[in-house]
C-alpha cells in the first residue's frame, strides 16, 4: 500500500496511511512524513503497538533524540524513551505522573515541550500502551492560526518580547510545579531559558504564539502585572475551540506533533482516576527558536 495522508481537521491533524512503523522507512516516505508534518503539525498513526526499542527507532527518522529530563520516569532498557503514566510501582494513582503534559483544563495545561530548554524539541512522538474506558484525550492548538486572529495593536505590543520559561522552579502554574516535583539533581533548578514570545517556525516561516500558560513564568522588560495579562490573554486564544481538534486514543496509536512555535497541547485529566493510563514518549531535537517580527511599516502605523 501506497503512502497517504489524510487530514483530520481545518485546523491541524492528518493520519498517515500506507506504512508499518514497526520497519525502517524508504527514503522517500519519511521525507513525505516529514513533508506533512510541517504541513499539519500532528501526525497519526492507528493502532500500530511498537516497543520501547521500536518507537525509539521509529522516531529516529526525523532527528536525532535527546533523553528527557525527567529521569524518574526513563525506560530502563531504552534511555531516549520515557515513561508516561498515571500509576506508581504498586498500581496506585501517581498524581505527579498523571500531571506531566496534562489539566482537567486545557486552559491550564497548553504548552510546548521542552519550551524551558534553550532548544526545545522539535518532535514530540507518543504512544498508547494502555488507556482508561474514557477520557485522556490529547487536546492541540493551532497557535499561528490564534496569532493571525489576534488585533493588530497586541501583535504590535507583542513584537520583540521575550519571555522566561521555567519547570523546575514553575510557580504560575500548580500543574506543571506538581509535575517537576519528580525531577532529580540539576534538572530542579537549570530547567530554564528565555524565548521569543512570538516566534518564526524554522520550516514554515509561519509567526506562531509561544507563550504559554503551563511553563511561561514571565515577560521580560514589561511590568509584572502586564505580563500576566498577556499571558492570560494568550492562553484564553489558544483555548478557542476555532483553533483546536483532538485525538481520541486507542491502544497502539502513536501521535508525532510539533514543537517548533505554531502549536500547544495539553492531555486531559478527565478520566477515571482508578483506571491506568500508560504511555511510552520519544523526543527529537531540536534548535533554538528565531523570533518573528512584524515588518517595518506594519509597526510604524
Amino acid at each position: 500500500m501506497a503512502l497517504r495522508i489524510e487530514p483530520l481537521s481545518d485546523v491541524c491533524g492528518a493520519e498517515v496511511h500506507g506504512i508499518d512503523v514497526t520497519q525502517q522507512l524508504a527514503p522517500g516516505d519519511a521525507a513525505a512524513i516529514e513533508a506533512a508534518f510541517d504541513r499539519h503539525k500532528v501526525l497519526v498513526f492507528r493502532r500500530q503497538p511498537m516497543t520501547a526499542r521500536q518507537l525509539a527507532a521509529f522516531s529516529a527518522h526525523f532527528g536525532e533524540l535527546q533523553v528527557h529530563v525527567q529521569v524518574a520516569y526513563q525506560h530502563p532498557e531504552v534511555p531516549e524513551v520515557v515513561r508516561m503514566t498515571n500509576r506508581k510501582a504498586d498500581g496506585t494513582f501517581d498524581e505527579v505522573g498523571a500531571a506531566r503534559g496534562a489539566a482537567p483544563n486545557t486552559r491550564d495545561g497548553w504548552h510546548s515541550d521542552l519550551s524551558f530548554e534553550r532548544a526545545p524539541a522539535k518532535a514530540t512522538l507518543l504512544h498508547s500502551i494502555e488507556i482508561p474506558d474514557c477520557g485522556g484525550n490529547t487536546c492541540f492548538s493551532n497557535t499561528a492560526a490564534a496569532y493571525r486572529a489576534l488585533p493588530e495593536h497586541l501583535k504590535q505590543r507583542l513584537d520583540g518580547l521575550q519571555a522566561e520559561f521555567v519547570y523546575g522552579q514553575a510557580k504560575r502554574n500548580a500543574l506543571a510545579a506538581k509535575a517537576a516535583e519528580a525531577l532529580k539533581g540539576a534538572a530542579k533548578t537549570e530547567t530554564a531559558a528565555v524565548h521569543p514570545v512570538i516566534v518564526r517556525h524554522p520550516a514554515t516561516g509561519e509567526p506562531g504564539i509561544y507563550v504559554n500558560p503551563y511553563t511561561t513564568q514571565r515577560i521580560l522588560g514589561v511590568p509584572e502585572d502586564e505580563s500576566d495579562a498577556i499571558i492570560e490573554r494568550l492562553a484564553d486564544e489558544m483555548e478557542s475551540l476555532a483553533y483546536r481538534w483532538e485525538h481520541v486514543w486507542s491502544v497502539g496509536d502513536t501521535l508525532m506533533w510539533d514543537n517548533r512555535g505554531t502549536l500547544m497541547h495539553s492531555g486531559r485529566i478527565d478520566y477515571p482516576l482508578d483506571q491506568a493510563r500508560r504511555f511510552i514518549r520519544t523526543t527529537v531535537r531540536g534548535t533554538p527558536l528565531a523570533p518573528y517580527r512584524l515588518p517595518a511599516d506594519s509597526v510604524a502605523a
